[in-house]
């Protein structure tokens, strides 16, 4: 009673710390929201409404049929038209077009045949929008088989023959492709890590700054009594930031939780048992705010960059993808997307709980003795 006595007005003390430095509270609460917004809204790579120009030298009711068709299909708006070549070249080199389609003179003859080919040259300068961009294109052009020739390097057309097997492809867990879905889960772990690692590191350092870490550690408390009193407000700030990501993501975003929200809060238990030890790590080599800050940032990157946060660990060199195994945010991020998305439960995330559970035992039991080791 008199150990649990002692962690309890660790916390009360924390909890008045938290609430007088009001402008960190502040900041703390608008994080999950400023990061839902601007990875939902800016770093979102979905792409939509590509500009488009047309050089229709058919014009036809099939060939301006087939465009309002592309227009229909809300990947591409028609910006400019054109007449020639040289008009091809000035809006790709200006940055008008992203997409310049040019349609041949016997297009519709070419469809009467049952094959008919159209030319598209994209702007390659953003790889990812150009591959895209020739996704787009060739999955409405299919609805009219018709062959896309997307220009090479030396200008030559790289025609295919028509398919003999029509794939019917159906997309499971996200069927409409936002990245904005894949976004959010992973925003939740992220979010986390940030500020269980850095705001207990500096909580503690903070101690160290004012000079009453040792007052406090020459008392009767123990020193696992001091981590716990510190370590406790900052959970509950933790699963108060997912809590309001789930909650902005849900109803804003409209990305609903497929799977137990009460298995989600069970495995993040297991996760903060790693930022927790992480945060000791920190505030044990760092002693002012400004260097508990720097060191936490040094650890959350790696984290973010390798586990599969932005980046897919597949596409990665074969032995970044073997480094990414001592991640443990890899691990959590498995667990929060199979759970949000996929809606799976204990038996398909019961590898990934194990190691993450492993993973934070010994992270937390290194942290705490290495910790114990300096503020002796």
């Amino acid at each position: 009673m008199a150990s649990l006595s002692r962690i309890v007005h660790i916390v009360w003390k924390e909890l008045i710390q938290i609430r007088r430095d009001r402008r960190m509270f502040g900041l703390t609460m608008m994080m999950p929201v400023m990061e839902l917004l601007i990875f939902g809204y800016v770093v979102a790579t979905d792409v939509d409404h590509i500009s488009l120009a047309v050089c229709d030298y058919s014009h036809t009711i099939e060939s301006r049929a087939y465009v309002e068709q592309l227009e229909e299909s809300h990947y591409f708006r028609a910006r400019a038209t054109c007449t020639g070549i040289n008009d091809i070249d000035r809006l790709l080199d200006h940055g008008t077009v992203r997409l310049a389609l040019t349609i041949p003179p016997d297009f519709a003859a070419q469809l009467k045949r049952g094959r008919a080919q159209v030319m598209a040259a994209v702007d390659g300068t953003n790889s990812n929008t150009a591959l895209i961009a020739v996704s787009y294109l060739e999955q409405a052009t299919l609805g009219q088989a018709i062959d896309v020739a997307v220009p090479g390097g030396g200008g030559a057309a790289l025609v295919s023959e028509p398919p003999v097997v029509t794939a019917e492809p159906r997309v499971w867990f996200n069927p409409e492709l936002r990245s904005v879905k894949f976004m959010v889960p992973g925003i939740v772990c992220v979010l986390l890590m940030e500020s269980l690692v850095i705001l207990t590191a500096i909580a503690i350092v903070k101690e160290k700054e004012r000079g009453t870490i040792e007052q406090i550690l020459v008392s009767p408390i123990r020193r696992y009594e001091f981590i716990i009193g510190k370590a406790i407000p900052f959970i509950g700030l933790g699963y108060l930031n997912v809590t309001v990501v789930i909650l902005f993501g849900t109803y804003w975003f409209d990305v609903a939780i497929a799977g137990s929200v009460a298995l989600l809060f069970a495995f993040t238990g297991l996760f903060i048992l790693t930022c927790l030890g992480m945060g000791l790590v920190v505030s044990a080599i760092s002693n002012t705010q400004q260097q508990a800050s720097m060191a936490g940032q040094f650890i959350i990157l790696p984290n973010m960059f390798f586990s599969g946060f932005m980046f897919p660990i597949s596409s990665m060199p074969p032995l970044v993808q073997k480094l990414t195994h001592i991640i443990p945010l890899r691990y959590y991020i498995a667990i929060v997307r199979g759970i949000f998305l996929k809606g799976v439960g204990w038996a398909e995330l019961r590898d990934e709980a194990t190691i993450l559970l492993v993973y934070g035992a010994v992270i937390l039991g290194l942290a705490t003795a290495f910790f114990r080791k300096q503020v002796r």
